[in-house]
């Protein structure tokens, strides 16, 4: 037995065709989107034709501010008995929140609304030092009262 050492030719794969038709599946036929008839084309275009000048000037007119009466409004000094730091802001502001007066509390050449616990904190008041709470509203007497108690005067 001999061996041959010729390479031999071995068989390429062969392309196969296309599946076909058969009764289970058919082709679906190929959908091509429509030519567009009509291109829109603008018919006008929109220029300005008059600029808007103003027709009045709105001038501050001289109104009278609803009238307190003193009844109304109360002022009071207060030694603070510590400094006027996060807790103690807080605390105060939450109690002006309490009342419809609006209630400013002022030290050196500073007020500021005692609703606001940044503002107060931005005083800088310390222990001892003098502040004055100022209330005007309806309830401007009990607001001072219950805020100096928080106050510690």
């Amino acid at each position: 037995m001999s061996v041959s050492s010729e390479p031999t030719a071995t068989s390429a794969p062969t392309a196969t065709s296309a599946p076909t038709a058969t009764s289970e599946r058919t082709a679906a036929p190929a959908t091509v989107p429509p030519e567009p008839t009509a291109t829109l084309e603008p018919t006008a275009t929109l220029e300005p034709t008059a600029t808007l000048e103003p027709t009045a000037t709105l001038e501050p007119t001289a109104t009278s501010a609803p009238a307190v009466s003193e009844a109304h409004t109360g002022e009071r000094a207060i030694v603070l008995t510590e400094d006027l730091h996060a807790r103690p802001a807080s605390a105060l502001a939450q109690a002006a929140a309490a009342f419809t007066s609006a209630v400013t509390l002022s030290y050196g050449s500073r007020s500021v609304d005692v609703r606001s616990v940044l503002s107060l904190m931005g005083l800088g008041a310390t222990n001892g030092q003098t502040v004055t709470l100022l209330a005007t509203g309806d309830d401007a007497a009990e607001a001072l009262t219950a805020l100096t108690a928080v106050l510690g005067g």
